[in-house]
């Protein structure tokens, strides 16, 4: 049973994870106001999508970690999602109105997945970790 859930565990986080891959090639067309709570959400998305920087960044980083999740490097693919796992729960919490609204629902998804492979693989990180605190 444990292996099941670890299984479906990855095939969500990685379909979470396509989904930036995806929105870079342009398959989900522009954003529209109605997707996010407030105006500054909105405008926050619409310098993101015209720069495009952040979208090739954040593909290539989920490519990556994709292949990571899927050739047993399960805590390399936890680490590189990190920071961007954190820029999406604070974008959500910070300027789209909060955790619980309706687009904030696979931000909560992602955090939690992310949160489950970290604590998971969290002996892999003990090199990592040692020489902090001396």
């Amino acid at each position: 049973m444990k292996k099941v859930l670890h299984v479906a565990s990855k095939v969500v986080f990685s379909l979470i994870l396509i989904l930036p891959v995806l929105g870079t090639t342009g398959i989900f067309g522009e954003a529209t106001r109605d997707l996010y709570n407030t105006d500054l959400a909105f405008a926050f998305i619409q310098m993101l999508t015209s720069v495009m920087y952040i979208n090739w960044i954040m593909a290539v980083v989920n490519v990556v970690a994709l292949i990571a999740l899927w050739t047993k490097r399960e805590a390399l693919a936890a680490l590189l999602i990190a920071p961007i796992t954190v820029n999406v729960v604070a974008f959500h919490f910070f300027i789209d109105g909060g955790l619980l609204t309706a687009g904030a629902g696979l931000a909560d998804i992602m955090l939690l997945l992310n949160a489950y492979f970290l604590w998971k693989n969290r002996t892999s990180y003990t090199g990592l970790l040692k020489g902090v605190g001396r």
